[in-house]
């Protein structure tokens, strides 16, 4: 097939779709084939190609170039450059950037910064924005994928924040408990705290996230020209700037919009907003897809304006650092974390705390190992055992709790064969559970909550207890009543459908 598409380039027939048809064989499932095949009819004679590069169709150079970078011939690099600087209309010149992708161009850096200059300096109006835009961010990255980017250092503790932390909407007392005397009051989705040490909260695992906020700028207008204006005007580079060791390099920024809007009206206001404040941001602000520092988080409100909070990447978060592998429906480390915070406030109903000291504990569905390693950060433990029927899950386990600097023993092995002679003080666990509404898999989890809670006892010493993450909390009632005490039942999101249990052994006596 490729092969009559070059002869039918070479006789001049039907240029921009048989460029269209031989770009999608370059990038087909037989790429490989399809490449070998074209430089075979080629012979080392590239000018057929060459030669699209100056047509007349504005498409066809496009395509052309986008065949050149499939094939990443070296000598084609000079060549594909030198029609770059020639090309007057922006959406070729954005071809040709990708296609040096393909290349070691390595020798064209000192030019690419050139171009980017130049580039830069080009005044902006409507009709060039998005090809303007697009431009600029295939040339810096180019750049950035050849030269090591500098970055930001953070050098902001000591100067007054004022921060949101989000935590879970129903329970922020734990969260609030933690905070100490620090100013700070409860909003919906979590705290905003204010305080000179922002680096030190990340003592704490009952928070999820981290903003930043922009002074005189907690929202901005629902247009996205209107909202990088008012972000610049607020100061956001110069604030960033007072946080940062300063290194010359203009901060890398990205757009994370949460809204109603569709999916593509999303991604055109994001285009937008990103493109002025460029614009106006005077070569502080870059916008990047990869290797940002910043994230600039918007959250429609009711009247259809935007929250906006800073993230700051520069500022490492190394609480939940060791979870470097994960499995499918795996449980997020900071809930983890908070449900051992608030099992952690509460008794066993005897006047004892819910924890037992130096405990043995057991996770007959471990999964990477996150409940386990939470528990053990929460407070010291003698052993843990982690069970699970995959073996993905026991080795990603395993590599976690190393990297968390904790032990445990992990077994690939089904609870409900398992054999064990010395009783465990606790059972934590994330009980598995379906989205699916196939009834024979509704079926089989109701089993498995059945069989359960019938051989969980077995396991737990006399005072043993339970503390049970569940999304199948009729479940939990139906058979977790006559084996185990209820000492408290929290909802942690009632959209999610997700509950935290925590139980006693019901002693043999009663």
């Amino acid at each position: 097939m490729i092969a009559e598409l070059y002869e039918k380039l070479r006789q001049g027939i039907n240029v921009r779709q048989n460029l269209i048809k031989a770009k999608e064989l370059l990038r087909g499932k037989d790429r490989a084939r399809e490449r070998d095949e074209l430089l075979s009819h080629c012979g080392g004679d590239f000018s057929v190609l060459l030669s699209c590069l100056s047509s007349e169709d504005a498409k066809a150079r496009k395509n052309a170039a986008l065949v050149i970078g499939e094939l990443s011939v070296p000598k084609l690099l000079t060549p594909l450059w030198e029609a770059y600087e020639a090309e007057q209309t922006r959406f070729v010149r954005s071809a040709h950037l990708t296609a040096l992708k393909s290349y070691d161009y390595a020798e064209l850096l000192p030019r690419l910064k050139d171009a980017l200059k130049r580039v830069g300096s080009e005044e902006v109006c409507e009709e060039n924005r998005k090809h303007l835009q697009e431009e600029r961010m295939l040339l810096r990255g180019l750049i950035s994928a050849k030269e090591d980017v500098k970055p930001h250092c953070y050098t902001g503790d000591g100067l007054v924040c004022g921060l949101v932390l989000t935590t879970n909407r129903n329970h922020k007392h734990v969260l609030l408990s933690g905070l100490g005397a620090c100013r700070k009051k409860e909003l919906a989705a979590g705290v905003m705290v204010q305080t000179k040490e922002a680096s030190s909260l990340y003592g704490l695992r009952t928070f999820e996230e981290m903003f930043f906020v922009l002074p005189g700028c907690k929202t901005v207008p629902a247009d996205p020209g209107e909202a990088a204006k008012a972000l610049v005007q607020a100061g956001l580079a110069s604030y960033l700037k007072e946080r940062h060791k300063e290194n010359g390099a203009p901060f890398r920024f990205r757009i994370e919009l949460r809204s109603t809007m569709t999916l593509e009206k999303r991604s055109a206001f994001v285009r937008r907003m990103a493109a002025v404040l460029e614009e106006q941001g005077r070569g502080e602000l870059v916008n990047v897809t990869d290797g940002y520092e910043v994230e600039l988080r918007l959250i429609e409100t009711k009247e259809k304006s935007f929250h906006v909070l800073l993230k700051l990447f520069t500022l490492r978060d190394y609480r939940f650092a060791y979870r470097r592998k994960a499995i499918a429906a795996g449980m997020r480390p900071f809930l983890a974390a908070f449900c051992m915070a608030l099992a952690g406030d509460e008794t066993d109903g005897g006047g004892h705390p819910f924890f037992r000291e130096n405990a043995q504990v057991l996770d007959p569905f471990c999964g990477a190992g996150t409940m386990l390693i939470e528990r053990a950060k929460y407070a010291p433990v003698k052993q843990m055992f982690g069970l699970d029927i995959l073996e993905e899950a026991v080795l990603a386990a395993r590599e976690n709790t190393r990297l968390a600097d904790e032990r445990a023993n992990y077994v690939h092995r089904d609870f409900f064969t398992f054999q064990r002679e010395e009783a465990f003080d606790e059972i934590v666990t994330d009980m598995p559970f379906t989205v699916s509404e196939n009834e024979e898999r509704k079926q089989e989890i109701a089993e498995l909550y059945r069989r359960f809670f019938l051989r969980a006892p077995e396991f737990l010493k006399e005072d043993g207890v339970l503390l049970l993450l569940t999304h199948d909390r009729g479940l939990v009632k139906k058979y977790g009543q006559v084996p185990f005490v209820c000492l408290k039942e929290f909802e942690l999101s009632m959209k999610e459908g997700s509950y935290l249990f925590l139980m006693r052994k019901r002693c043999q006596q009663t």
